[in-house]
């Protein structure tokens, strides 16, 4: 936890972050070209996100048969952590970016918008609408799958690595996706990362230590 923290404050003071944001923002002939592109927006936006909702759709079908078809196994608490975990990240990264109202880079001045930048530690003006910007949600379709670490560590240690490297990469993908259309900045994504990782060690934790009270 400490650890982040050092991250985040490293990466805003430094302005690290901007210059990130700005390297794209040249590349792309100082507007955000790749905002509307087909690749940025429908296929690793918008049509991964209906992926997404598929996948999540398809684990609670596996779900509803662990309790009925396997009404007697005792490991079948975990898929339910496992939609759980998924799920409440999902919910918690965006309640962030609600709280907290940070901009994406498209509606800052610097980068072609109109917002002036209000870091996450100051007060926003009345008469400043709020971003919702911060954390970043859409890499979170790949991140949130990182409880699939949790779920096959105990049994399945190679494929819960597997499963990690997996869910960071296409996290990471789409957090980049999303960076070169202009509305996020990295450090957006690694929160999202870290987030993604405690919801289902502590959800896991909680869980797993319940279900052995239990029997």
């Amino acid at each position: 936890m400490l650890g982040f923290v050092a991250l985040l404050f490293v990466l805003e003071v430094s302005g690290l972050k901007f210059d990130i944001a700005a390297t794209f923002f040249k590349l792309e002939g100082e507007q955000w070209s790749l905002r509307n592109h087909f690749i940025t927006k429908t296929i690793l936006h918008e049509s991964v996100r209906w992926l997404n909702i598929v996948a999540v759709l398809g684990l609670l079908m596996v779900i509803v048969y662990q309790y009925i078809g396997r009404p007697f196994a005792t490991d079948k608490h975990r898929y339910a952590l496992l939609l759980i975990s998924v799920l409440f990240s999902f919910g918690l990264v965006n309640y962030f970016k609600y709280i907290l109202g940070m901009d994406c880079p498209w509606d800052l001045q610097q980068f072609g918008g109109s917002q002036p930048y209000v870091p996450l530690w100051q007060f926003r003006p009345e008469d400043q609408a709020a971003g919702r910007c911060f954390p970043a949600g859409h890499s979170s379709i790949g991140f949130a799958w990182i409880a699939l670490y949790f779920f096959w560590r105990q049994r399945h240690p190679v494929r819960a690595r597997r499963a990690f490297v997996t869910a960071l990469i296409i996290g990471f993908i789409l957090g980049l996706s999303q960076q070169l259309r202009g509305a996020h900045f990295f450090i957006d994504d690694v929160t999202t990362a870290f987030i993604c990782w405690c919801i289902p060690a502590i959800i896991f934790h909680i869980g797993d230590a319940h279900a052995s009270v239990q029997r």
